[in-house]
């Protein structure tokens, strides 16, 4: 029962004798007098807050304090008035209830002097004193908490749920969604002016941690933070046995500055991708992307990489001539075919799209494409199309006829950094702090390291089956990961579709061709080259040189010459299970001891929890084990409030200490980018749009349809005009439309 009370009733509260503040009451300190007062006010269904203090004129010592209601006063109407950001309630009504205390003048304690008990408002009931705000406290435990969730990506409004599922409901939780956004907030101000040199300070404690992190970074003439680079031990000792092939690109919204995201990325021997290094930029121009690459460089023990694949940025594309000169570039092809429809006449796109496609996918040499390419153009009448001109300018960097000999682990695009780009920002938001950002960014990347283990895991502990008892297929079964083992049995499986020829012959180079049994229009005759100086085979479809695994028609040769096991100068290590064997792939003794799960604050309350809903159950069952445990809590409470007020001094000491250092980088201001608020959507998402598509002149519109095009309806008004012209035709007019001599006979 919530005490002596009805539906249109005026709530009473009920408390006891003992627990009601008395003149002559003597406590040992203000605050230990407020706790008093405040349980009470709980108890009796209002809220205490402190209020006026008088001082000892020669001691500056605070002699006299009150404790009031939290309706006592009134409210600034002037400032309400002038306030215009949010419409606030009055919540003050001049109550009087309060308690004044005064200090003895012999000893240190407080002794209650003056009370005044009675409220002129209506008192809160039990289901609702919760609400009031000196009843609503976040503790240390739950704000520990709230941040390991933030970190995670857990909305606050479930925050509050897991809350009350702990506490057995929202009234004893101890605070509401409010409080939980508030302290969010507070977190966030507290790093205004420091967030670029807590950055710092955190990159500085991970290279003492392990000095094979790598960091570094740039302030402008006014000392304001503009770029950084870093790359820790696992993602530089990836880079040894991975690092042949990058894939480089920006992304935006990632922190509340508009900073520039720059990952650098890769594909590991499971095609999965993995993180080479980091960069934040505050522009897109040539000296901050070559700062970045020669960072790169810098950092990662293998160098510069054989293979970069970019976006097609003229920027980017100055400073990796300058900084990776032996580098082969490529532009993304998945972006630039995209770029066909804003490009191109709605109805040539329409028509010829699919052709400039094929021709881009299906050639296989450089002379093929441009004949092909010449042709289509031709025949759509594109040759004066400026942008389709500077493509096939720029052709040798996107085209995959023009580098399908060079590995490129079989990418032709950025989407692999398009795809990690949305996997970070399932962790980060726009809103977090360059702190904040690097916090969730680490459990992002520990989340892709995980997936690495789990399929080193699978590779050690499970076996795919085969399909034939062919030797090869047996033994590399045992070598390939296992995505790149499927890609190879489904390679074989294909090879058995295939019969090959031979067409010429020569003293070092014999010729053959790789047809299909039932061959269709689509399907290409392939040509194998065998070198017999070198005994090596190469196929005109570029598979192995540009992917790495064996493809079907160099399988159909090795069965009908009977090569049962697979040479070795075709088994490329880096898909192997073997890949990182050499390299010191491992994590560190000290980065283990930093992320045991033991040392966070969820793994103690849980086992904390755990022992205690244990006691409380067995020693609920009598009173005299109720009141025992009652009072070793309050024992135990007492010693440990005291070690955490030590240990929070000695951690308050060394923040001031660490905060005597400080370097004064001021935060970087907030960077309007050039890519900012736009996205590259692809032609099914333009599809999807709310434009229509005109059957009619094949041009989009919001409000524009076969029914009201004014193409169409400009043909039926001139239509209609012949109709009538030639119904109400004499003479005269057809003498002045075909002249005398020319006149139709009938």
């Amino acid at each position: 029962m919530e005490g002596n009370y009805g539906h249109d009733q005026i709530y009473i509260p009920q408390v006891a004798d003992d627990r009601k503040p008395k003149v002559g009451m003597e406590f040992s300190s203000l605050d230990e007098a407020f706790m008093f007062y405040n349980q009470y006010a709980r108890e009796a269904g209002f809220s205490a807050r402190m209020s006026n203090s008088k001082k000892n004129k020669i001691t500056n010592e605070v002699v006299w304090k009150k404790f009031v209601c939290f309706k006592q006063g009134q409210t600034d109407k002037m400032r309400d008035q002038q306030s215009t950001e949010r419409a606030r309630s009055d919540t003050r009504t001049g109550c009087k209830s309060h308690i004044s205390l005064v200090k003895e003048q012999t000893g240190p304690n407080w002794v209650i002097s003056n009370i005044i008990e009675s409220h002129n408002h209506t008192l809160s009931t039990p289901s609702k004193v919760h609400l009031l705000r000196s009843h609503r406290h976040i503790s240390s435990a739950k704000k520990a908490l709230t941040q390991q969730f933030s970190e995670a990506n857990v909305p606050t409004c479930q925050q509050m749920r897991i809350f009350e599922i702990e506490c057995g409901g929202p009234e004893r939780v101890g605070c509401t969604e409010k409080d939980l956004r508030n302290f969010d907030q507070q977190q966030r101000d507290e790093l205004k002016g420091i967030d670029a040199e807590t950055l710092i300070e955190f990159f500085a404690a991970e290279k003492e941690k392990n000095s094979m992190f790598f960091f570094d970074y740039e302030t402008d003439s006014n000392n304001r933070f503009s770029r950084c680079f870093w790359a820790d031990h696992v993602s530089r000792t990836a880079n040894i046995v991975f690092g042949d092939v990058v894939v480089f690109d920006t992304t935006y919204n990632t922190n509340k500055y508009g900073l520039i995201f720059a990952p650098f990325v890769g594909v590991n021997h499971h095609h999965q991708t993995i993180l080479f290094g980091c960069g934040f930029i505050s522009d897109e121009k040539s000296d901050s992307f070559i700062w970045l690459f020669n960072k790169f460089i810098e950092a990662m023990p293998k160098g510069a990489p054989n293979v970069i694949i970019t976006d097609q940025d003229l920027a980017m594309t100055k400073a990796i001539a300058q900084v990776f000169p032996n580098t082969v570039h490529r532009y993304c092809l998945w972006h630039i075919l995209n770029k066909f429809s804003d490009k191109l006449p709605p109805l040539i796109f329409r028509d010829y799209y699919q052709s400039l496609k094929n021709v881009i996918a299906n050639s296989t040499t450089p002379d093929e494409f441009e004949k092909s390419w010449e042709d289509v153009v031709k025949c759509a009448n594109l040759q004066n199309n400026d942008w389709l001109s500077l493509m096939y300018e720029l052709r040798q960097k996107w085209v995959p006829a023009y580098f399908s000999h060079v590995f490129c682990a079989g990418m032709s695009s950025s989407q692999r950094s398009e795809s990690s780009h949305a996997f970070f920002k399932r962790y980060i938001s726009n809103k977090n702090s360059l702190i904040d950002f690097i916090i969730r960014f680490n459990r992002a990347v520990r989340h892709i390291r995980h997936n690495e283990l789990v399929a080193d895991h699978v590779d050690i502990n499970e076996h795919p089956r085969t399909k034939t008892n062919w030797p090869m297929e047996i033994q590399m079964v045992k070598v390939y990961t296992k995505k790149k083992w499927l890609e190879f049995q489904n390679e074989i499986s294909e090879s058995h579709s295939y019969y090959v020829q031979q067409a010429s012959i020569g003293e070092d180079l014999v010729i053959y061709n790789v047809m299909k049994f039932q061959s269709c229009s689509s399907s290409k005759s392939r040509l194998l080259t065998h070198d017999k100086q070198k005994d090596y085979i190469s196929c005109s479809c570029r598979k192995f040189e540009f992917e790495g695994i064996p493809c079907r028609h160099m399988l159909a040769f090795f069965r009908i010459t009977q090569v049962f096991h697979l040479p070795e100068q075709y088994i490329l290590k880096r898909w192997t299970r073997d890949a990182k064997v050499g390299a010191n792939y491992v994590l560190g003794e000290d980065q283990l001891s930093i992320n045991d799960p033991k040392k966070f604050l969820m793994s103690r309350l849980s086992r904390l929890s755990y022992k205690a809903s244990l006691l409380i159950e067995d020693a609920s069952l009598t009173d005299e084990g109720t009141s025992f445990l009652e009072e070793q809590f309050n024992c135990i409470h007492s010693k440990i409030q005291d070690m955490n007020i030590s240990k929070t001094c000695n951690i308050g000491s060394q923040r001031k200490n660490s905060m005597d250092g400080t370097l004064g980088i001021i935060d970087p201001s907030l960077v309007r980018t050039k890519g900012c608020g736009k996205r590259l959507k692809s032609s099914k998402e333009k599809a999807t749009s709310k434009s229509r598509l005109c059957h009619g002149c094949g041009h989009r519109g919001v409000s524009h349809d076969k029914r009201n095009c004014p193409i169409l309806q400009q043909r039926s008004t001139i239509d209609d005009d012949d109709d009538n012209s030639d119904d109400n035709t004499n003479e005269e007019d057809l003498t002045s439309r075909f002249g005398s001599n020319n006149m139709p006979q009938n």
